[in-house]
């Protein structure tokens, strides 16, 4: 891990408690560009609403949270809109992609409805993702793996500095499992912080970084040795 790099996210005590109960209690963490990191947690730990408090879509209820060098509890929320739009990528769990676009279309909707003005960096990203032979392909003709992979390319072509990813690897073979994980890694070798949130344990330990969350509490920082 490029421990020298910048920290593009610098989260201290951050909490988000929903009306029912339930949410985050607490998690501090940095992340630098260029690396990847794992949080690893039962079903209703508080993954998911790390993520939505991490990609502006939930305001923490305490804590601070810098993204890209800006304090986002100083900002207004149509600062927080644009500094997401401008600067986090974010991968679904269910993809979210558009079933009457082809793959480039649906990486270049990153941008806005204007598709043909972004042509020629969608396709250049699948180019660099191995994604290439995929570029005219309607998804509905694509396989689940090669879904995540399109999913994956549409959070990255803006580059921002912190790509999000929840469940990236669910229900795929080891194979396709590995394709998403090298696009994941691309995007980081491109210059993001990329944070997955994930239940299989073989996932983290491709990452550089592993949090384990549990009861709503992140800790268990473990950092990993790369060969």
């Amino acid at each position: 891990m490029n421990t020298a790099s910048p920290p593009v996210v610098q989260g201290e005590g951050l909490a988000f408690t929903y009306a029912a109960g339930g949410g985050l209690s607490r998690a501090d963490l940095t992340l630098r560009a260029g690396t990847m990191a794992a949080v690893e947690g039962p079903s209703g730990s508080g993954k998911s609403t790390l993520l939505a408090v991490l990609g502006l879509i939930l305001s923490p209820s305490a804590g601070s949270l810098r993204i890209a060098g800006a304090d986002t509890g100083a900002l207004s929320p149509a600062g927080r809109d644009a500094l997401r739009l401008r600067s986090i990528g974010i991968v679904l769990q269910d993809l979210g992609l558009l079933s009457f676009l082809n793959a480039w279309e649906n990486v270049a909707a990153a941008f806005g409805p204007r598709l043909s003005r972004h042509r020629t960096a969608a396709r250049a990203l699948l180019g660099e993702l191995g994604m290439e032979h995929l570029a005219d392909s309607p998804v509905t003709e694509l396989s689940g793996g090669q879904r995540q992979r399109i999913a994956v390319a549409r959070a990255a072509v803006k580059e921002p500095a912190l790509v999000l990813a929840d469940e990236p690897t669910s229900g795929l073979d080891p194979k396709n499992a590995d394709s998403v994980m090298g696009s994941l890694r691309s995007c980081a070798d491109r210059g993001a912080a990329v944070l997955l949130v994930t239940h299989a344990s073989s996932v983290a330990e491709a990452c550089d970084q592993r949090y384990v969350l549990d009861e709503g509490v992140l800790s268990g920082v473990r950092e990993e040795t790369r060969g």
